[in-house]
């Protein structure tokens, strides 16, 4: 699956169409995993300590 790769589609998608179809599309699994992963600063989705990029 492309957005276990690339979560930042996960994002683009709960932008877009919002969280609840997020969670229909992808798992809510995965949705909750790339939430609490970008949360830590682990992914550079535009993370920078001092806000957003």
């Amino acid at each position: 699956m492309r957005a276990m790769k690339d979560p930042q589609l996960v994002f683009d998608h709960i932008d877009w169409y919002g969280e609840t179809s997020a969670r229909r599309l992808f798992t809510g699994r995965l949705v909750d995993q790339v939430q609490r992963v970008a949360g830590l600063g682990h992914l550079n989705l535009g993370y920078i300590p001092w806000g957003q990029a």
